[in-house]
């Protein structure tokens, strides 16, 4: 049985963001959901202006996925705006079985699982549930640190987290890209947790593909 992971999202706060904001908004998904097929192959719908719903083949790589697409949002939140731009975020993990024409009518447990965890997420904004207990017992015991994290992010951090997670880019590549000095480079990082979160986001990996090799 092939397991996916499905990634059902909102915007917060998506009320203040003014109507000249939306066009901006709406690409700005689109393009994180193209950049990070590199990642995993995914299929991505967006529904109501502010919510989205993502399938993805490799439920490994969902976490990694979840997290940049709120790095992507905190860092290229719009000067003006009266708050961060960022995102509620449920993964499901587990077996699809219907996969139509629009994901909105897709069905199965990767489906119940990510809807499920978003209506009880309540003030966090990173949930996990899979289709395995032990995993889950794992993972809610420490998921909260990558969403605490994630939380705390300056823009500047996060856009240098994503260039160093989501692209893969060395130090030596960032400062060609950004302008900004190694040393500077570094520094961020590490007040950003980087290291930390790599490792994670590594142990997940090695976790989900465990189980969804089994």
């Amino acid at each position: 049985m092939k397991i996916h992971a499905v990634i059902t999202g909102d915007i917060v706060r998506s009320e203040s963001i003014g109507l000249d904001k939306r066009d901006l908004l709406l690409n700005m998904l689109r393009h994180i959901h193209n950049e990070l097929q590199s990642l995993s192959a995914m299929k991505m719908e967006i529904y109501r202006g502010d919510s989205f719903q993502i399938i993805v083949s490799n439920p490994a790589q969902s976490l990694r996925i979840a997290s940049m697409i709120r790095t992507y949002l905190i860092g290229n939140t719009p000067k003006g705006e009266k708050g961060t731009w960022d995102a509620r975020i449920s993964i499901g993990i587990g077996s699809i079985d219907y996969n139509g024409e629009s994901i909105v009518v897709s069905d199965g447990e990767a489906f119940k699982l990510s809807g499920r965890g978003l209506d009880s997420i309540e003030k966090n904004r990173l949930a996990v549930a899979t289709c395995w207990n032990e995993v889950n017992e794992e993972v809610n015991a420490s998921i909260g640190f990558v969403d605490n994290l994630i939380s705390g992010l300056s823009a500047n951090q996060a856009q240098l987290l994503y260039l160093a997670i989501a692209e893969q880019l060395p130090q030596v590549e960032i400062e060609a890209k950004t302008g900004k000095s190694q040393q500077n480079i570094s520094k961020t990082l590490n007040a950003a947790k980087e290291p930390l979160l790599s490792r994670y986001l590594n142990r997940f990996e090695t976790l989900i593909t465990k189980y969804s090799e089994l």
